[in-house]
């Protein structure tokens, strides 16, 4: 019996051909799946990144809102330093206008004259006083007048108006501060002397 020798029918280039696009599908298939791959990568990093930023952004804004709530409370507490500095100020003014006027009361009472007493003491302005009163007499008045300027506080005094009333003549005098006087330093001694002699 003769043994057949088996022949492959098929045309050899166009399995070659065959193969090769088998080949190819497969490179296509990793190209996409690899390119697909990076693209995932990349857009997951892309997210990461910007959700990075997005906190890190937050947390700025965080921190911009705290400073400006500090810098409002720096503001206010500026205002309310500034406000009470300035009432400070004001208390400090009414207290050296008070405190001055009872330096002058004192000085004044220790010149009165026995027979005289004063009735009114007024600023016209923050040198210039008018000082109204009652005395037994003319001399007393005139004595009065000059010891004014011994105290070193006042000048000259000038007398506006005298007038008899029953048994006593009733003045009113003008006295000017002298210029070294405007502030006068004030100890609360001065204060307590001149309480107590016009409580007497």
């Amino acid at each position: 019996m003769i043994e057949l020798t088996r022949i492959n029918l098929l045309p050899y280039r166009e399995k070659i051909q065959q193969k090769k696009k088998q080949q190819f599908k497969a490179l296509m298939l990793f190209a996409l799946f690899t390119g697909l791959g990076f693209s995932a990568l990349t857009y997951l990093s892309i997210n990461n990144a910007i959700g990075g930023q997005e906190k890190r952004n937050e947390f700025l804004n965080q921190e911009i809102a705290k400073i400006d709530q500090n810098l409002l409370e720096i503001n206010k507490l500026k205002k309310e330093k500034e406000d009470f500095l300035a009432r400070k100020q004001k208390v400090e003014e009414l207290q050296e206008k008070r405190f001055q006027a009872a330096y002058l009361i004192d000085s004044i009472n220790v010149l009165i004259p026995e027979g005289t007493y004063i009735t009114s003491i007024n600023a016209e302005n923050p040198s210039t006083y008018t000082i109204s009163g009652k005395a037994t007499s003319d001399n007393k008045i005139a004595m009065f007048m000059r010891s004014l300027p011994s105290t070193g506080l006042f000048t000259q005094p000038e007398l506006l108006s005298i007038k008899k009333v029953d048994n006593s003549q009733e003045f009113t005098l003008k006295v000017l501060l002298n210029q070294a006087s405007r502030a006068l330093p004030v100890e609360t001694s001065d204060i307590n002397a001149a309480v107590n002699k016009q409580g007497n």
